[in-house]
């Protein structure tokens, strides 16, 4: 038996099958400026084909071989380099930079209504009583106080006692740091 039981490595259960290559065919005819990076195998996937647009859009399959990666290009006619000698080209992180800002939810500014329980995390954490302010640095101040205050207030730091710990939880759920 192996060093992780029968089954082995799970990402290997799978290998490259026409239905990637056609999703890859498929995803460069839609684009411009395609190229091909091959990425070797690793320790937890197989060989991959990274195509990546002319705008850094991106998509990966895995491929049955580097050889197989190579004619699949050459019938697309598209350039292939090898991801470990070149890298990937800074466009496609930047695409992802893109898309994780557009999808990110704007955080409405808060306001702290609850100075109670604001003072409350605050007596936990042994800290005097910070100004919060309202918008982003009001939640990080807040949650920056409430990790203080439960690191303080575990049960293993008080002979297990949950008193603390509650008052904290309860002050948290308040200032809606918690569900």
């Amino acid at each position: 038996m192996g060093l992780f039981g029968r089954r082995g490595n799970a990402s290997f259960d799978r290998s490259a099958s026409r239905d990637d290559l056609a999703q890859l065919r498929a995803w460069a005819a839609e684009r411009t400026g395609v190229e091909a990076y091959l990425e070797p195998q690793t320790s937890v996937t197989n060989t991959t084909l990274l195509l990546v647009a002319g705008d850094g859009e991106f998509t990966r399959r895995r491929v049955a071989s580097a050889a197989a990666a190579g004619d699949f290009a050459r019938r697309l006619g598209i350039p292939i380099y090898d991801a470990n000698r070149v890298g990937t080209p800074q466009r496609m992180r930047e695409y992802a930079q893109r898309q994780a800002a557009k999808d990110k939810v704007p955080v409405a500014p808060r306001v702290v209504k609850d100075s109670a329980a604001v003072a409350a995390l605050a007596t936990a954490a042994s800290v005097p009583v910070p100004d919060v302010g309202t918008g982003a640095d009001a939640d990080a101040t807040l949650r920056e106080l409430w990790r203080a205050a439960r690191s303080r207030a575990h049960p293993d730091r008080n002979g297990g006692d949950r008193t603390a710990w509650d008052a904290v939880e309860a002050a948290a759920r308040k200032l809606g740091l918690s569900s």
